[in-house]
């Protein structure tokens, strides 16, 4: 219908593609009664995804129908995380995806070999792709097959058929501590968050001074940096102990509404965390769970932030910064669940015995070692401390390098093997010890290899917001070929990714390069 006919008939005719009560009904047959606006559009967006296979136009304009916004916000937001699957038609059989890890542990233990094998046999109707890091780096090789996890364990330690705690009391039958004394308790306990800055929990708290209500506290459970897994472990082991340090939290900063961010790679964490959240009655608070999508970007505090929203998963510019103007423009707090962990326990035992411990936290073990898994260990301990905990390097092997804080965290000679696992030692070097994630190194990989490995990664995973990070990972990754004869280069690039990328992604990018120009020799090799 053209212009003529606009005239002859007197109405208008709509531009773009049309929703059709055949695939409104379709949708809101899965999705229920919605609420205008983007704040569950990633749920519902899993929801289509998970039943479907995929996101057809179809879907995407009847969503955007339902919740009254444009198709372009429907689609921007889903096409920017990696778990959904835009495109083909409504009703057409949606190739089956296989993602297999292609993070550092899961190389070492053939992952690469096992992607070309699988990538030469497979058909039309598997689609297979490589993964960062899927939070399975003590069972590897890993691959995820839509919600199910195949690794060397074969089935999952955890489901949400078993080990499932016990529905948690209203917080009114808990004895907490009053805001006033755990906040005390946390200050004296010098406590800092696990989550990889280590900023200290005590000052933070202290940005929610004079705010006005409603508060919110947000749970970063979204732990994608490569060779992290100890978040998954203790919702594995001690779920009850992390939801208590929530309640503690979320009591003494006096919030309203807490989110729990977790990551798509735990179906089976966020099975039990639905069932417990529907039994659990707090006072005056409301519990939200949301899944992840996969993208490591929304560890970000304010990436995450825009992912609750229902956007892009993009940094904010600050200020303003969360604690003044947050998720929807209200105060806003965001924890990692080893420090809820850690909450929770001070506030049982005391800031003396946590002190009297080492300042204990809990590390992330894997690569050559013979007992790969998570350790709780004092801040102090040592490289080779850690080591000879996981049982010593693998028979067969010389330990030549390790990375003390995933993929973000540098990568460091065996000979620095005496440094501390500890906030601002590695910072020294060039490095940081972040989410406590140490992966180690034997004489049977190419340190070289690893950096291009994860320079791929960082360029892979960056938003594409800011100039310096989106350009400058992708000029990394060529750099690499001939690091030497490009280390002026090198230098110059990675000066201008710490100095004007938005977020720490880009700023910490080069940390893998830099580290192994600054620190190895050839005898390190």
């Amino acid at each position: 219908m053209g212009p003529k006919d606009k005239k002859r008939t007197g109405k208008p005719f709509p531009k773009g593609r049309q929703t059709t009560d055949a695939d409104i009904a379709v949708v809101r047959a899965l999705v229920g009664d919605v609420e205008p606006g983007r704040d569950q559009l990633i749920e519902h967006l899993h929801t289509l995804n998970d039943h479907f296979g995929r996101l057809s136009a179809g879907n995407i304009a009847a969503l955007a129908h339902l919740l009254g916004l444009a198709q372009i916000d429907v689609y921007e937001t889903a096409t920017f995380y990696a778990h959904f699957k835009v495109g083909g038609e409504q009703g057409q059989d949606a190739p089956i995806t296989l993602r297999i890890c292609d993070g550092p542990a899961c190389r070492m233990a053939g992952a690469k070999a096992l992607l070309k094998d699988a990538m030469a046999a497979c058909d039309d109707q598997v689609r297979i792709s490589a993964a960062p890091c899927q939070g399975a780096c003590d069972t590897p090789p890993s691959a995820i097959v839509g919600k199910t996890r195949i690794s060397s364990a074969t089935v999952e330690k955890f489901t949400s058929h078993n080990n499932v705690p016990s529905p948690l009391p209203a917080i009114k039958d808990i004895p907490l501590p009053s805001a006033s004394d755990i906040a005390k308790a946390v200050s004296k306990a010098e406590l800092r968050g696990m989550g990889g800055a280590g900023f200290p929990v005590a000052r933070k708290w202290a940005f929610f001074d004079g705010v006005p209500n409603p508060r919110v506290l947000v749970v970063n459970a979204d732990e994608g940096e490569p060779g992290t897994f100890k978040d998954r472990y203790l919702l594995e082991t001690e779920p009850e102990k992390v939801l208590r340090g929530m309640l503690i939290a979320a009591q003494a900063l006096n919030v309203q509404d807490v989110f729990f961010y977790l990551r798509d790679e735990y179906p089976h964490i966020h099975a039990m965390l639905g069932g417990v959240f529907k039994r659990m009655e707090i006072d005056s608070v409301t519990l939200h769970l949301r899944r992840g999508a996969g993208a490591y970007i929304c560890g970000e505090e304010t990436a995450l932030l825009n992912s609750l929203e229902g956007k892009r998963g993009q940094p904010r510019n600050r200020p303003p910064y969360p604690a003044k103007h947050g998720y929807k423009g209200r105060p806003t707090i965001t924890h990692n669940v080893e420090t809820l962990y850690w909450i929770a326990d001070i506030a049982v035992r005391g800031a003396e015995a946590y002190l009297s411990e080492g300042r204990p936290r809990f590390y992330s073990l894997s690569g050559r070692i013979k007992n790969p898994g998570v350790y709780r260990a004092a801040s102090t301990t040592m490289v080779k401390g850690l080591i000879d905990m996981a049982g010593g390097i693998v028979d067969g092997h010389r330990f030549t390098a390790f990375l003390p804080g995933g993929a973000s965290g540098g990568i460091f000679p065996a000979r620095f093997e005496d440094k501390a696992m500890d906030f601002g030692v590695f910072e020294e070097l060039g490095g940081f010890v972040g989410s406590g994630a140490l992966t180690v190194l034997s004489d049977h990989d190419d340190v070289w290899d690893v950096a291009r490995t994860l320079a791929a990664f960082f360029m892979n995973e960056s938003c594409g917001k800011c100039t310096p990070c989106r350009i400058g990972t992708e000029k990394m990754l060529g750099l690499i070929d001939n690091p030497q004869g490009n280390a002026d280069l090198i230098h110059d690039l990675s000066d201008a990714m710490r100095d004007a990328s938005i977020c720490g992604l880009g700023q910490a990018a080069p940390n893998p390069v830099l580290s192994l120009l600054s620190h190895f020799e050839e005898d390190d090799r």
